[in-house]
């Protein structure tokens, strides 16, 4: 099995407008009017992406302990993960496309 460049990934996903960091995986970072995305590549082609959305409005409060003033913001959130497997970095660019399609879509909720 062919191993990926993680350079490789990391240049194709800055260049598709993630904010991305290297280690011994790819990880990047999207935020937009969707949420919040994570995605994780390794060297095997393995991809993650994590999408994180609020699905309700904030509650704030205020809390006084002890002297102190505290403010608390409640938030509740939708958490989807999504994997798939690349053999090519090439393949990097429509999976992008294609995930962010089915998140906007909501693909799996249809039967």
């Amino acid at each position: 099995m062919k191993r990926l460049s993680l350079q490789t990934l990391a240049e194709i996903l800055q260049q598709e407008g993630w904010d991305v960091v290297v280690g011994e995986d790819v990880i990047a970072r999207r935020e937009g009017a969707t949420g919040v995305w994570m995605l994780y590549a390794d060297t095997a082609g393995r991809i993650r992406l994590e999408a994180t959305r609020n699905v309700g409005l904030p509650q704030a409060r205020r809390l006084h302990l002890e002297g102190r003033e505290y403010r608390v913001l409640r938030e509740e959130q939708e958490v989807v993960n999504i994997l798939t497997t690349i053999e090519e970095e090439d393949e990097l660019v429509e999976v992008l496309h294609t995930l962010e399609d089915m998140l906007v879509r909501r693909l799996w909720e249809e039967e």
